[in-house]
């Protein structure tokens, strides 16, 4: 299972944030970090995430997952999916881009969950659905996201499950933190992609287990949350 936004792509767009009464747009939020930094007075603002329904032509490809992407279509007994937390009216645009990348995504599974903390019990729906009994390998760039998906693993105790966590060889704050962690060389391509593809070391899956549920933007509410490491894109949508 792959997510999308700062894993199979680096996208553009914002959350927007409007006046109620006339609508106007005054400010743009890029990214999760925003995001959570943002204090929105909602007696006279919302946020309006309509920009995640498409997936803009500048969105520049991640190709260390999308080359993992195509050698996973390569086993037909393995079902790939993408799962992301845009809204379900995204998954078109999605497979177009997939298309664009040269990746057939007519055998892609796409779907979006409509909100980050949607996707742990999204996710548990399509392992029933298509009857996952062996194993599940999950790409995700927010340690979040996964901390909600490791309690999976007590749902479904006769699947293993494995967790890569995404992450921008560019950022500082990205290396310093895959540092504190050491992981079997050449697996998922971490040296090769300067730790770009961080598997997630069994003793911190116990860690992310005690980290307690997430507590992202559900139905309009914004609430806080101490977990300062989190920035899956888009914040909801």
């Amino acid at each position: 299972m792959f997510d999308f936004d700062d894993t199979l792509a680096i996208t553009e767009e914002v959350t927007l944030v409007r006046e109620k009464k006339s609508n106007r747009i005054v400010d743009h939020l890029h990214g999760q970090a925003q995001f959570d930094e943002h204090e929105l007075n909602e007696k006279k603002y919302y946020y309006d995430f309509s920009e995640f329904v498409s997936v803009s032509n500048h969105a520049k490809p991640i190709n260390a997952t999308l080359d993992l992407m195509r050698d996973f279509l390569l086993d037909k007994d393995t079902k790939v999916i993408v799962l992301t937390a845009r809204q379900s009216e995204s998954r078109s645009s999605i497979s177009d881009f997939l298309d664009r990348q040269g990746i057939e995504s007519k055998r892609v599974s796409v779907f979006g969950s409509g909100g980050s903390k949607l996707k742990a019990p999204y996710l548990a729906k399509l392992i029933k659905r298509f009857n996952i009994s062996e194993s599940v390998l999950v790409f995700e760039d927010s340690l979040q996201n996964i901390s909600d998906m490791v309690s999976l693993g007590y749902d479904f105790p006769d699947i293993e499950f494995d967790f890569v966590q995404v992450i921008d060889p560019n950022s500082g704050e990205d290396l310093e933190e895959a540092k504190k962690y050491k992981y079997p060389k050449g697996e998922y391509g971490t040296e090769k992609y300067q730790r770009m593809l961080k598997k997630v070391h069994p003793a911190m899956v116990r860690r992310l287990i005690g980290l307690g549920g997430n507590d992202y933007l559900v139905k309009g509410q914004k609430k806080n949350k101490d977990f300062s490491r989190s920035k899956s894109a888009p914040p909801s949508g």
